[in-house]
């Protein structure tokens, strides 16, 4: 019987260090990917974005300027009493502030005048639940509080995500951000996130320095065509999976709704922590309410699914889901809202003051 005795059967040395080495590479980027993971279960600075501190910033609607104060957390100071024996803090975005319409008819404001409870808003157009998690790390301890109303609104996912302008500003970021992306993925990207809403700050700050020059007769918003809809169509081109993005969380928007569920279970963790009570607002889209959007979105060329306006988004069945399993009360705006026309701010998007008062006596009726 003939012996073998081909080496070349056998990896050379040169062959196993090759293959020592990449198994080394594997392992290392198995850890870090691992410390990756287990560190988003930690405190993490989300960051946040605000007005200029302490000064006076005139907002308009329909071509007529109100000045507005802001505090020390550059948010804008409302009328609430602070010896009151009910605090409540408001977190949101642009619906919450109450872009586009008086300050005397937003929501807050209308709950301020109408029960013996103080509504502290601190929306500020533009937040996530990054930016409202922060905000709310920063003014915990300076502010005296029982409750917090945490607005939902139906983009949060999609804002969560990648967006475009999020995108715009990675890519000018420096090269070795890609490799510390590949290796530690999530707290890269936390970390981008947090210098993104810095640079959101910077431009804030610039803007409304131009905003400050204008004279009374002049709104942005004032001079756009209602049925051009110049907006909805600029969204479809620069993200046409918008509304997937946003309510398609089983699937299409599986990962951004993971990330924006783990974020909320430390809010809710910091504010159990604080021991107080935090309530869930779900403020919907258009498209899940209101029938004439949802065929103006359809038209544009988004891709619709008939069950947002008939029945329940993937979003919202989600939100159902948390409240029950983290017992956070949830306050589904949509059962006032559903199938109404009559909401909307003229050639806009953001609620009216027909909307704010609605949500004012549901929120009375919810006491």
């Amino acid at each position: 019987m003939k012996k073998v005795n081909d080496v070349s059967l056998f990896p050379t040395s040169k062959f196993r260090k090759v293959i020592l080495f990449f198994g080394i590479l594997v392992g290392l980027l198995f850890v870090c990917r691992f410390f990756d993971f287990v560190s988003l279960y930690f405190e993490s600075p989300y960051g946040h974005y605000h007005f200029p501190k302490n000064r006076e910033i005139p907002f308009f609607r329909l071509g007529e300027k109100e000045i507005g104060k802001m505090g020390e957390f550059g948010t804008r100071i409302g009328n609430w009493n602070k010896n009151s024996q009910c605090k409540y803090l408001l977190l949101g975005d642009s619906q919450v502030f109450g872009s586009g319409i008086f300050w005397k008819d937003t929501f807050p404001e209308i709950l301020n005048r109408e029960t013996k409870c103080s509504w502290i808003n601190l929306g500020i157009p533009g937040f996530t639940l990054e930016n409202e998690l922060s905000l709310y790390r920063t003014i915990r301890t300076h502010i005296s509080f029982d409750r917090v109303y945490l607005f939902v609104y139906g983009n949060d996912i999609f804002e969560t995500g990648d967006t475009p302008d999020y995108l715009h500003f990675v890519k000018r970021q420096y090269w070795y951000f890609r490799a510390l992306s590949f290796l530690f993925p999530e707290q890269t990207r936390i970390h981008l996130k947090n210098k993104y809403f810095e640079s959101i700050q910077k431009r804030m700050e610039v803007e409304l320095g131009k905003i400050a020059k204008l004279n009374n007769q002049v709104s942005p918003n004032s001079q756009i065509n209602k049925e051009n809809f110049v907006t909805l169509k600029g969204l479809f081109n620069l993200s046409p999976d918008y509304l997937r993005g946003s309510l398609d969380t089983k699937s299409y928007a599986a990962t951004n709704f993971n990330r924006w569920h783990r974020i909320l279970r430390q809010f809710n963790g910091n504010i159990l922590s604080d021991k107080k009570e935090l309530v869930m607002v779900y403020i919907p889209l258009e498209i899940e309410y209101d029938p004439k959007m949802f065929q103006i979105y359809k038209e544009i060329g988004f891709v619709m699914d008939s069950r947002w306006l008939d029945s329940d988004s993937e979003f919202i069945t989600d939100l159902k889901i948390i409240s029950k399993e983290e017992r956070i009360p949830l306050i589904d705006l949509r059962e006032s809202m559903r199938f109404r026309t009559d909401l909307l701010q003229s050639g806009d998007i953001h609620l009216n003051e027909s909307a704010h008062r609605m949500i004012a006596n549901t929120l009375k009726q919810s006491l």
